[in-house]
């Protein structure tokens, strides 16, 4: 009976192209699905300011624009539909947080309008948007 050695220098080789491309792939699908996200559909140029914001995932957030077009977390509201609209969405919340997000060019009666309404539906506490002052 033939018996054969066997070679104790036998090398094993992994094959890596299938990790790598998987890799690649996910690379790919996080780069192009961060292009799609749009935070309220409105140009804002928000007033600046040092201090930072609240997380945004726990609040609810208001959008007003330059033209005065109101947005209740990406819905488009009118004025007097809005104290409705914020009531129906804040009573599930355990957190009343309202959070808003004004262009600065907005006349400050319409600020107050809208702060307003927000504490009448029961808002617990409103907090404002701001970006970053730039640094010297």
């Amino acid at each position: 009976m033939l018996y054969r050695r066997e070679k104790k220098n036998q090398s094993i080789l992994v094959d890596l192209s299938p990790l790598i491309d998987v890799v690649f792939l996910l690379l790919i699908f996080f780069m192009v699905s961060t292009r799609f996200r749009d935070d309220a559909g409105l140009d804002l140029n928000l007033p600046q300011s040092e201090s930072r914001q609240a997380s945004k995932e726990e609040s609810l957030t208001i959008v007003v624009g330059s033209d005065g077009t109101i947005r209740l977390d990406g819905e488009a509201v009118v004025l007097e539909n809005l104290e409705a609209v914020l009531k129906d969405k804040l009573k599930d919340r355990e957190q009343k947080m309202v959070v808003m997000r004004i262009d600065q060019s907005v006349a400050h009666g319409t600020v107050v309008d809208v702060m307003d309404v927000a504490k009448k539906a029961g808002a617990s506490g409103l907090s404002y948007a701001t970006s970053a002052r730039a640094k010297p």
